[in-house]
């Protein structure tokens, strides 16, 4: 079986590219899961509602009002 070498010119910008790839990546890591999450409910358009995280209590207020529940998902945080 022979292997052929690749030509230095793509493999530059490949490197370049994996290297790049883990720089982004480990600074989006930097942040534990919990720290991401607080970022995330500071954020403004949040701060205009009265916003909970507690499924429970946001079902109970629900049923006294008969008004439905909006969710809001994001996997900014999620692991």
């Amino acid at each position: 079986m022979h292997i052929k070498e690749l030509p230095l010119n793509f493999t530059k910008p490949a490197l370049l590219a994996a290297a790049l790839v883990a720089v982004i990546g480990s600074a989006a890591f930097g942040q534990s899961l919990e720290e991401k999450r607080d970022k995330k409910l500071a954020s403004e358009f949040l701060k205009k509602a009265a916003w909970t995280t507690d499924y429970d209590k946001a079902l109970e207020e629900a049923k006294k009002t008969g008004k439905p529940i909006f969710g809001y998902f994001s996997r900014s945080y999620s692991p």
